[in-house]
């Protein structure tokens, strides 16, 4: 591999491992390091170029990631990205303070087309914006190439000594011209030569794994999608003896149905499956856990609806029965190990604790569902396809000839496949699911008659089918008087949550630290400062309110920010691309 490279320093934005990946689309070698990184680290890596990253901090404030003026002295081009781009500024003498106006979206940028990073960019280009601060004041020997029409210093370049700032987001594709920009940077400013291939970064991946792991037996959870059909053939190319596995746990449809909706668990899985494994040539079994999932999935799942709670299923999936049942049991045969397709990947963090971080594409990471898995199931646990994209997923299983390379994504609830919640309530408990009740306002009045709450989440707004002469939400569910509440839009806002059933992961504290809050797995996520507050339960102070706090649902943290909370899922907190761990949304 040839040795030149360029770093990218993470600041805790969420779009860090996309940094990194359009620099490799460069042919360009790329790494990701913390911005705890010392100056002495980096200057013995030789960095050909450094990125900054974007954050979701402010970088004025005394406890916010920061850098030493120093990096910035090295000789070595650096290319800062919004916080990354108001951090130089800050460091090296300019001001950075809280906008007047907020820039968020799609906004039209003018470049100045003789900046290096400007060349063969339009004069007018379309970026993606996401700042709550901004440059006020750029640092001396800077000049402005480029600005909005709310942002004065939309980038700043100091030419002569390779400095550029950009307050945009060129690493996403809302970004019409990013790709040009970041080439611009990698391989006109830092000069690389454009000779590093993504094959080489493949055969790097399984060799950083096998050294850090080391082989052994590993039980593989086989789904018989394209994504755990590749994590088989990572595994085997990494020198594992991997043993393929499809968990039987809720299937008992007729053969049509089966091959109709048979997602990534129905039985019509278990044939391509085989076929994978068969492919790959490694043993393949089918293990029955449907008491298991019976128990602590769809039991669950029935349980949280009826007490007017938003439960999320894969939660209680993954941490017992894809992980504590399966893990018992390869572990009482003998394996090391159990693997998943799932995108993100295992991290040992600084503090000896093991945690589930992102995966490389914003688009598929999977941690907020992974949230709740123990340190014992951590240990054991490996996650290859974590460090690969979507596309290169795919592409590799069209490589190697697995027969499932274009088999499509399952995006429903399993054992759910017409996603009528209501109704496998209604089959699963009959008589005990209440009937029709009443929708009422805040303050009582009632409003209108509801079909029943298992039909209903918290921020709920169609298919409530009142004429209320304006736009209304659901805003709580009563299941002890069987009422649906509503409210105006106004009313599904919070700034507060209370999470129970707290599981720690790459922290083992949360009281007082600034976090990423996010509440629901499609959720951007939110700062929030967590307070214990005693028997086990923490408090969610968001910095924005957010929507629809959804009793039921888990909160996981982050180190960013989010909306809509549901009683009954999770909270799942954060920090950096680390999570911290999280718990379930019990209210506001």
């Amino acid at each position: 591999m040839d040795k030149e490279k360029v770093i990218v320093i993470d600041f805790g934005g969420q779009y860090n491992q996309l940094v990194a990946r359009r620099v490799r689309e460069c042919n360009v070698y790329c790494e990701i390091y913390s911005y705890r990184t010392d100056i002495e680290t980096i200057k013995a890596m030789n960095p050909k170029g450094i990125i900054l990253t974007g954050g979701p901090n402010s970088c004025y404030e005394a406890d916010s990631p920061t850098s030493s003026k120093e990096l910035f002295e090295l000789g070595i081009p650096v290319l800062g990205l919004c916080y990354g781009a108001q951090l130089m500024m800050h460091v090296l003498g300019g001001k950075v303070e809280k906008a007047p106006v907020r820039e968020y979206g799609k906004t039209e940028v003018m470049v100045d087309k003789n900046s290096p990073l400007f060349q063969n960019v339009e004069e007018k280009t379309i970026c993606w914006m996401s700042h709550f601060d901004y440059i006020s004041k750029t640092a001396p020997g800077f000049e402005i190439v480029a600005h909005t029409a709310d942002c004065p210093v939309a980038a700043a370049e100091n030419r002569e000594k390779n400095l550029y700032a950009i307050q945009f987001h060129p690493e996403v594709l809302h970004t019409k011209e990013g790709t040009k920009m970041l080439h611009n940077f990698v391989r006109g400013v830092c000069g690389c030569a454009g000779t590093w291939r993504m094959d080489s970064f493949v055969e790097n991946t399984i060799k950083e794994i096998r050294e850090k792991v080391g082989n052994g037996r590993v039980l593989l959870a086989l789904s018989g999608g394209v994504d755990s059909s590749v994590a088989a053939y990572l595994l085997k190319e990494q020198g594992y003896d991997v043993i393929g596995v499809t968990m039987q746990i809720w299937q008992d449809e007729e053969e049509t149905q089966q091959q109709e909706n048979g997602g990534c668990c129905g039985l019509s899985a278990v044939d391509d499956a085989r076929r994978v494994a068969d492919r790959l040539e490694i043993p393949y079994y089918v293990m029955n856990f449907k008491q298991e999932f019976k128990q602590y999935v769809m039991d669950y799942f029935v349980a949280e609806y009826l007490a007017g709670r938003t439960p999320n299923p894969c939660i209680a999936c993954n941490r017992y029965v894809k992980w504590e049942s399966l893990l018992a049991r390869s572990l009482s045969i003998g394996a090391d190990y159990i693997a998943t397709g799932h995108y993100a990947r295992i991290a040992k963090c600084d503090n000896g604790r093991f945690a589930v971080a992102k995966s490389v594409t914003a688009a598929k990471d999977q941690t907020y569902a992974l949230y709740n898995l123990t340190q014992e199931q951590l240990s054991h646990t490996l996650m290859p396809v974590g460090a690969y994209h979507k596309d290169e997923i795919r592409k590799i299983a069209e490589e190697v000839g697995l027969p499932v390379a274009h088999k499509r994504d399952s995006q429903e609830i399993c054992f759910i496949p017409d996603n009528d919640y209501a109704g496998f309530i209604d089959r699963e408990v009959g008589d005990a699911v209440p009937g029709e009740g009443n929708f009422v306002t805040k303050d009582g009045e009632i409003i209108g008659r509801h079909k029943g709450i298992t039909h209903y989440t918290v921020g709920q707004r169609r298919g409530l089918n009142i004429p209320y002469g304006k736009r209304i939400f659901v805003t709580e569910i009563r299941p002890e008087t069987n009422e649906v509440v509503v409210g105006s839009p106004e009313d599904v806002f919070t700034d507060t949550l209370v999470a129970d059933h707290v599981n720690y992961m790459g922290l083992t504290d949360f009281d007082g630290r600034r976090l990423l809050g996010k509440i629901r797995y499609g959720h951007a996520g939110a700062m929030c400062t967590v307070e214990n507050i005693g028997e086990g339960r923490i408090r969610c102070h968001f910095e924005e309110p957010v929507r629809a706090v959804t009793p039921g649902q888990a909160v996981v943290f982050y180190d960013e920010p989010q909306r809509a909370i549901t009683p009954g899922q999770a909270v799942v907190l954060y920090d950096g691309d680390l999570v911290a761990g999280g718990g379930i949304i019990i209210g506001k």
